[in-house]
């Protein structure tokens, strides 16, 4: 399907989202019925290649997508992003462990990196034993990519991710939180799991993209992955903030202003200055998240250098973004009055989810804005992963 299909696609499933979006909440995962959706749709296999039956989508599609999806649920649109790039990164993978993973109708992973565990050498492989937290897409997946560290045979250790299925994971039930409550991004553990070698990776192999296969030409396969991964899922807090102007303007319709003569909400110039300056905020974040697709896209397609102060110049666009995202959120929600308050009312919704994605440790804005003045200095990152 074209680009236009797979977007449309999306479009139309969102007044289905946002009428299960506080049973997902509630239910701290999808809803059987959305997967089922999401599924029929497509919308789980855009970066999966064709050769295995995806649709070996662009970013740029990923990312339209996803802010389509978060009109309607924010929880929705994180977890279809998140296993999307987990194909994505899955593709980068060993062969044989790749075909294993792909080959299978509906198959679904996804990667999790800050594990608190040990990986013991055995015979033919690994035993690992460890927690995993932030596993968002807990309850929708067949495999997961576990992240621990393993000797590196000159005396360290490098991190490395071993790929076992889901079905051999305890899924701990610590997901209780104030936002992206419907994410399912619960912590796993093992116990005493064995990996065979032929599916542990290291990471550094998946994150250069070495491994990928020769016809996976283009974005997203050829962008910088962690760039990739945080502009795609960024589109997640696009979508919610558009969201919340559609719902606010929605709601000023026959209200007034408590405690003043304001019988219509719609005249006051209060209303009109907040609802300009959210929106203007929307709109440069949207500029700027559409700025760092194109970016990507066009080095992905060999055109211009990709160098260090570029990579940390995307993501803090994409940092600064989000939380335009957030402001533009919190203000509508401020002008909209104690009925906003309800749990019925959408707006105190995306304004929690709106909180959450800020709180990730990627669009953390102090680090990245730190990170970015570094190397405008001729300096390091002083990040993990660049």
């Amino acid at each position: 399907m074209t680009h236009d299909d797979l977007v449309a696609r999306a479009a139309r499933l969102v007044p289905r989202l946002r009428e299960r979006a506080r049973e997902t909440e509630t239910l701290r995962r999808l809803p059987d019925e959305t997967v089922g959706e999401l599924r029929a749709s497509g919308l789980l296999d855009l970066f999966k290649p064709r050769s295995h039956g995806g649709h070996q989508a662009s970013l740029r599609t990923a990312f339209e997508v996803g802010t389509q999806l978060a009109r309607g649920c924010g929880s929705t649109s994180w977890i279809v992003s998140q296993l999307n790039l987990a194909l994505w990164m899955a593709c980068a993978l060993p062969e044989g462990v790749r075909e294993e993973i792909l080959r299978q109708p509906d198959s679904s992973i996804l990667f999790a990196l800050l594990g608190r565990g040990s990986a013991e050498r055995v015979a033919g492989g690994y035993k690992i034993n460890g927690v995993w937290p932030f596993c968002s897409g807990s309850h929708h997946i067949t495999w997961i990519g576990l992240g621990l560290p393993v000797e590196d045979g000159r005396g360290g250790a490098a991190p490395a991710f071993f790929i076992v299925p889901a079905s051999a994971l305890e899924i701990l039930d610590d997901w209780h939180v104030s936002g992206f409550c419907g994410t399912c991004s619960n912590s796993t553990a093992a116990h005493d799991l064995f990996v065979p070698d032929r599916r542990v990776a290291p990471v550094s192999t998946v994150f250069s993209g070495e491994l990928l296969s020769p016809d996976l030409t283009g974005s997203p396969y050829r962008c910088p992955i962690v760039q990739g991964i945080v502009v795609t899922a960024a589109s997640c807090a696009l979508g919610m903030a558009q969201a919340a102007i559609e719902v606010f303007k929605a709601q000023t319709e026959g209200r007034g202003i408590s405690f003043t003569l304001y019988e219509k909400k719609a005249e006051a110039p209060v209303t009109h200055l907040l609802l300009s300056e959210a929106a203007m905020k929307v709109r440069a974040a949207d500029l700027l998240l559409h700025a760092a697709v194109e970016d990507l896209e066009r080095r992905a397609a060999g055109a211009g250098a990709t160098d260090v102060e570029l990579l940390i110049r995307i993501r803090t666009e994409v940092a600064f973004a989000i939380h335009l995202c957030r402001e533009a959120v919190e203000t509508l929600f401020g002008a909209s009055g104690g009925s906003a308050l309800s749990l019925s009312n959408p707006i105190q919704r995306i304004a929690r989810d709106a909180r959450a994605i800020c709180q990730h440790a990627a669009y953390c804005l102090p680090t990245n804005l730190e990170a970015h003045g570094r190397v405008m200095l001729g300096l390091s990152p002083n990040l993990s992963f660049v």
